[in-house]
């Protein structure tokens, strides 16, 4: 599996921010990638197909996790693009039930600020909640195209590597860690 996080975003002030993918499986932590990403910017799919297809360690991830369908900010992730660039599932998964409304408002407010590609990340959102419904599962709220036997198997994995993930991305950005994602 293969856990995406992004460093902090620094109150919007820097342009872009770290991105860092923890690859493993059950108990075992295969390696680290990085890239980076435009904080409310659209190069997060872009950057996450670039990361599995540059990984040596392709071949062995079988699933691809995210902390909530955006990145760095409002940069919205394409769960369909990756999935069919990588031919692997995308789970997305939150610890709180997500508000798609409040999301919808901070979309509308940054696209009066100028915020790129408001629209197509709007549909992005609207289209995954459609196709894809957040379930309960063992604390998280999970979106993903495959069945509860299969999360059930993966879930615990996918929580760790995302957590493993957040912490190196916020301890290298800033110095120090994050407990919690």
């Amino acid at each position: 599996m293969l856990a995406l996080a992004s460093g902090p975003i620094y109150g919007r002030k820097r342009r872009r921010t770290l991105v860092v993918g923890v690859v493993g499986r059950a108990g075992t932590v295969e390696g680290v990638l990085s890239g980076r990403v435009t904080i409310d910017g659209d190069d997060s799919s872009a950057t996450a197909i670039s990361m599995f297809r540059k990984s040596r360690f392709r071949e062995q991830i079988r699933a691809i996790a995210l902390n909530g369908i955006a990145i760095a900010g409002l940069n919205v992730v394409d769960v369909k693009r990756i999935e069919k660039a990588t031919q692997v599932p995308v789970l997305v998964l939150t610890r709180s039930r997500p508000n798609v409304g409040e999301f919808m408002r901070a979309l509308s407010i940054y696209q009066r600020t100028g915020v790129k590609n408001s629209e197509k990340k709007r549909a992005l959102i609207e289209n995954t909640n459609r196709e894809r419904r957040f379930v309960r599962m063992d604390g998280f709220y999970v979106q993903a195209g495959l069945d509860a036997t299969e999360l059930k198997g993966i879930l615990p994995t996918a929580f760790v590597l995302l957590r493993l993930a957040h912490m190196i991305a916020s301890g290298v950005s800033m110095g120090v860690s994050k407990g919690r994602m």
